[in-house]
């Protein structure tokens, strides 16, 4: 994350976990993302969508359950959505209806002099919705995920609660430093990589490794190498620790609402329970990550929606928003990061 953030920042960062931004929404830029997830129905889940076939979760759910999720498709479905349905009253993804408008206010009050990279691509965004019943969200890391492919050590998540997180309405996120603890993440994309560009029918002319020419079942044939399976052993030893162990280390921040705050969602973090009957919790969040320099494309879309398709210029301050994803081929070589 050296490399990716500012020096305060990055002592922020380093020391909590977590940075301020000093950013706030407007009110009104708070009151109209409220108005538009509104209109979603209550139940409307998009994790069972997005996350069902996520290879990497099961190993984190212990040798037994894993090893059910994986065998038995059908049921783990199922099981998915029966838990998120506990989770969340509502999870909706990728939608962009308020992410262009986010970044540009973001970008335009100071959000470049956060970064030291030059570009972070916004992948996709998310809306998460609770009532007080709902469990908290226990300590975890979003491990790479297939589904999106280029996803690395040190996305970073851009996380605006919509309603006051203190200590009375409960809520807050609490993420654990990684001078503490750090689960690796660049070197999936070191291995995707390395065997991917062996399968012609996986690179492009440029030489690159587009994730749009990888079909599910080449995907699977991945997970079962001894690379993959050596780093979700990683994975699932580091999370054990997290959990047993650094329990007093994480640190919690209180939030108003429509205040942005950057942590990284590849650290382990968790949010506590919500406690306010009378109103529900809500968060909107945008997902970034810098560039690195694997000849790794970006995926195009998502269960039909685009994603990855943002390009934030610290340098200028522009949003860049493409009708495809971003081309990684034309960022120069010198404004991506080592490997």
């Amino acid at each position: 994350m050296f490399n990716v953030l500012h020096d305060e920042s990055f002592r922020d960062y380093a020391a909590r976990g977590l940075v301020e931004t000093g950013i706030t929404l407007p009110p009104e830029m708070v009151a109209a993302t409220r108005a538009h997830y509104a209109d979603k129905a209550l139940g409307h889940n998009d994790f069972p969508k997005f996350f069902v076939d996520n290879e990497h979760q099961a190993y984190l759910e212990g040798a037994a359950l894993g090893l059910f999720l994986n065998l038995f498709r059908r049921s783990g479905r199922k099981l998915v959505k029966r838990f998120y349905d506990k989770v969340y009253s509502k999870a909706v993804y990728c939608e962009q209806v308020r992410m262009e408008e986010t970044l540009a206010h973001l970008m335009g009050n100071g959000f470049p002099r956060l970064f030291r990279t030059r570009y972070m691509v916004a992948a996709y965004d998310m809306y998460l919705r609770n009532d007080f019943r709902a469990p908290p969200a226990g300590v975890h890391i979003d491990l790479p995920n297939f589904h999106h492919f280029y996803e690395t050590e040190n996305d970073l998540s851009v996380y605006i609660p919509l309603v006051d997180l203190d200590e009375e309405n409960g809520g807050r996120i609490s993420v654990l430093p990684e001078s503490k603890l750090k689960a690796p993440g660049n070197v999936l994309l070191g291995m995707l990589f390395d065997h991917f560009s062996k399968d012609p029918d996986c690179v492009d002319a440029a030489g690159y490794v587009d994730p749009n020419r990888i079909s599910m079942e080449k995907i699977k044939a991945f997970v079962k190498t001894a690379p993959h399976q050596d780093i979700m052993r990683v994975y699932g030893s580091l999370n054990a620790l997290a959990r047993k162990h650094y329990a007093g280390a994480f640190k919690t921040t209180r939030e108003p609402a429509g205040r942005a705050l950057l942590f990284n969602n590849k650290n382990f973090h968790a949010a506590e329970q919500w406690r306010n009957e009378r109103m529900d919790r809500e968060v909107y969040v945008i997902r970034m990550f810098p560039l690195y320099d694997v000849k790794i494309r970006l995926k195009r879309r998502l269960h039909g929606v685009a994603i990855n398709n943002f390009l934030l210029d610290m340098q200028t301050g522009r949003v860049h928003r493409f009708d495809e994803e971003v081309d990684v081929t034309r960022i120069p070589a010198e404004e991506k990061l080592p490997l």
